[in-house]
């Protein structure tokens, strides 16, 4: 069985939010450690795509390619790997929600959202970057990735469960309802 590795992606500029998202505090820490303790009881390593020293990091070997460049640099360090990708902005996932994806044989994702998403074979992942940025035009989405893997789309994720918090105002929302019995 392949060794399953957790990448929590933080390596935004988290321009909208306007402070570094995975800094925002939650529960009894912020939501890079939120998002980590969700993936460590599931995985058997975690590390995180961005500068954070208190965590394992995976610096981009391929700078300013966006998601896809955390992706590519941990698929390259943990070879014959299966990769488990979740933003760190997205705390409103169910953990339910994240296991579905692990069951899948084959690349998986849910319905209109690219991330998070589950690549069961780090070395086919690699291959696949290779050849998107090789494409002309260069082909640097999720999206375009999951087409190329031919990945699973599960189900659409309720509105409340994949919204990415990009925004003070979308971070005070998710902070009312997370505060709602």
């Amino acid at each position: 069985m392949r060794p399953c590795i957790g990448l929590i992606l933080a390596g935004g500029r988290s321009r909208r939010m306007g402070e570094d998202k995975a800094r925002l505090p939650l529960a009894h820490g912020n939501l890079l450690a939120w998002q980590v303790a969700r993936l460590a009881a599931c995985c058997d390593r975690i590390v995180v795509s961005g500068d954070y020293p208190e965590h394992v990091a995976v610096p981009d070997v391929l700078p300013g390619l966006g998601p896809l460049a955390g992706l590519h640099a941990a698929a390259l360090r943990f070879p014959k790997a299966a990769l488990w990708v979740l933003p760190v902005d997205m705390p409103g996932l169910r953990p339910e929600r994240l296991q579905a994806l692990r069951q899948q044989a084959a690349p998986a994702f849910y319905g209109d959202s690219p991330l998070p998403a589950w690549f069961p074979d780090t070395d086919v992942l690699v291959a696949a970057i290779t050849t998107m940025l090789a494409a002309a035009p260069r082909e640097l989405s999720i999206r375009q990735l999951h087409a190329r893997l031919q990945s699973r789309a599960l189900p659409a994720l309720p509105a409340n469960e994949q919204a990415n918090l990009n925004t003070p105002e979308d971070w005070a929302a998710f902070s009312r309802a997370s505060a709602t019995p």
